[in-house]
């Protein structure tokens, strides 16, 4: 469902698009890969739940030197070649319930695109 290559087209936070937050996505046998806006790579685990309600959790996760030290806590949806996930910049938050990033507390909405294998 959702491994492979992902372009970043759009990020969403309070309502309002944030620019130049294009980038890529990659997740591959459990782990992920993102860059975005010319940022450093990141790299760290995947976690999908896909029975989880009222949608697919997805959580990253970042570790270093073996520790957890971050944890992005999504929802996740796939629609043919398109992604979104919706995630609480705030980790102390519970998981988003909808695909919004417009609520309150303001969540990140984010909207990708499948890349075709060249």
């Amino acid at each position: 469902m959702l491994e492979g290559d992902w372009h970043i087209q759009s990020v969403d936070y309070g309502g309002e698009a944030l620019p130049d937050r294009h980038g890529e996505l990659q997740i591959l046998a459990g782990r992920f890969s993102l860059q975005i806006a010319g940022t450093p790579r990141q790299v760290g685990a995947v976690e999908l739940d896909p029975a989880a309600q009222p949608a697919p959790a997805l959580d990253l996760v970042w570790h270093e030197s073996g520790a957890e030290t971050r944890r992005l806590r999504a929802i996740v949806r796939v629609r043919g070649e398109l992604m979104q996930f919706c995630y609480y910049p705030d980790a102390a938050l519970p998981r988003p319930t909808a695909f919004a990033s417009n609520g309150t507390p303001p969540a990140i909405l984010v909207r990708c695109r499948r890349v075709e294998p060249a």
